[in-house]
């Protein structure tokens, strides 16, 4: 019994931790990718339920809306916030 106890298990080769740590970052990102679509999902589809009024009010059209809810836009919300951004600064450009 003394033996077991005093051997200690070998350590594991550096390549084997880099490869294990890498592995281990991956999956979270893929993760949280994951998470940051299925949320975007959720938020699209509660915008696409507001009036014509409560869009205008946080600076979107119904357009805006029927654009990145179409095919090929990997990040809708990433898309509504450029829209949004976009007519803000217009309107600062405006006033001055």
């Amino acid at each position: 019994m003394d033996q077991c106890l005093s051997q200690t298990a070998a350590p594991r080769p550096p390549w084997i931790t880099r490869a294990a740590r890498a592995l281990a970052e991956a999956a979270a990102e893929i993760r949280a990718g994951l998470s940051r679509a299925a949320m975007n999902r959720r938020v699209l589809q509660r915008i696409s339920t507001l009036s014509e009024r409560e869009l205008r009010d946080i600076g979107l059209s119904c357009q805006d809306v029927a654009d990145a809810c179409g095919p090929g836009i990997s990040d809708a919300i990433d898309l509504l916030n450029g829209r949004r951004e976009e007519r803000r600064q217009a309107r600062a450009t405006r006033r001055w």
